[in-house]
C-alpha cells in the first residue's frame, strides 16, 4: 500500500469510529466533547513536552536519539544480516504477528472492542477501546506525515537506506518511520496499564509489540531504525494519552433510557 493508500485508510477509519462513538450512546454528548478536545490538547503538549523537560529527561532522549543514529549507520549491515538468516518457517510465524500492525485489520478492531465493551456494559472495556483509539490515531497520524517527509526506500527495492536517495518525491518512498510498529507500540502500553491486575496481560503486550517490529525486519519491509523510531513513537504516545486523556465510568441502569456516567483526568 502507498502512503495515499494509508492515508485513505486512515481518515475513512477516523470518521467511521467517531461516528460510532457519537451513536453508541444516548447520553455521550458532555464526554464526547471532552475526549475530542483531548486530541488538540494532547498534541499541543505533546509538542511543546521539550521546554519542560528535565536533565533526566534530556538524556534519556538523547540517548533514544543515539541509539536511533547507531541504527541508522548500522542499517544495511543489519538487513544481511536478518536476510541471510531468514528461516521459512519464522515467516510463517511473523506473519500472524504483522496483522497486529496492520491498521486495516486493528483500527476496525478497536471500534468493535469499544462497541462490544458498550454492549456487554463493560467500562473498563470501552475506556481501553477509547484510549486506545486515541493513541492510535495519533501516533499513526505523526507517523503517515514523517512519511511523507524523509521519503525513505524500502529496503526492499534496494534503492539504498537515505532519505530522499531516488532524488524525487514518491508516495512509495515511505519506509521511515514503520507504521506497524508505530500502531502496535500506540496500544501495547495502553492494554498493559489497563489490565495490569492480569500479571499475563503487560507482558503479553509487550511480546505482541516485539514480534510485530521484527516482523519489518524479517520481512525486509523497514530498516531497522524505522522499526526503532516507529516503537518510540508509539510507545510514548500511548504514555501521554494515558496521562492527558478524561477517563468514562459508566454506570448503567435499567430504569434510565441511556446510561449515566462521570469523567475526570
Amino acid at each position: 500500500e502507498s502512503i495515499m493508500d494509508k492515508y485513505c485508510i486512515f481518515i475513512l477509519i477516523c470518521l467511521e469510529l467517531l461516528m460510532f462513538i457519537s451513536l453508541s450512546a444516548e447520553v455521550t454528548i458532555p464526554y464526547l466533547s471532552e475526549y475530542l478536545y483531548s486530541y488538540p490538547s494532547t498534541i499541543y503538549k505533546g509538542a511543546t513536552a521539550p521546554f519542560n523537560w528535565t536533565k533526566d529527561d534530556y538524556l534519556k532522549a538523547g540517548g533514544l536519539l543515539l541509539t536511533g543514529g547507531i541504527l541508522y549507520l548500522e542499517d544495511e549491515h543489519l538487513r544481511d544480516l536478518y536476510q541471510r538468516n531468514r528461516i521459512e518457517s519464522v515467516d510463517d510465524i511473523f506473519t500472524v504477528f504483522e496483522v497486529f500492525g496492520n491498521a486495516k485489520y486493528m483500527f476496525p478492531a478497536l471500534g468493535v472492542m469499544t462497541l462490544s465493551g458498550y454492549c456487554l456494559k463493560s467500562d473498563k472495556t470501552v475506556e481501553t477501546g477509547l484510549l486506545s483509539i486515541k493513541s492510535a490515531v495519533l501516533a499513526q497520524g505523526l507517523t503517515l506525515s514523517l512519511k511523507i517527509i524523509t521519503q525513505r526506500p524500502r529496503p526492499e527495492t534496494e534503492e539504498g537506506k537515505e532519505f530522499w536517495s531516488t532524488g524525487s518525491f514518491s508516495l512509495h518512498n515511505d519506509s521511515f518511520p514503520s507504521a506497524h510498529s508505530t500502531l502496535v507500540w500506540s496500544l501495547a502500553p495502553i492494554f498493559a496499564e489497563q489490565y495490569k491486575e492480569n500479571k499475563w496481560v503487560p507482558p503479553l503486550s509487550y511480546t505482541i509489540a516485539i514480534l510485530t517490529s521484527c516482523s519489518r525486519l524479517n520481512d525486509d519491509k523497514h530498516w531497522s531504525s524505522d522499526v526503532f523510531i516507529g516503537s518510540i513513537i508509539g510507545y510514548f504516545t500511548a504514555q501521554l494519552v494515558l496521562k492527558d486523556t478524561p477517563r468514562l465510568t459508566f454506570n448503567f441502569s435499567p430504569d434510565l433510557s441511556g446510561i449515566g456516567f462521570c469523567y475526570e483526568f
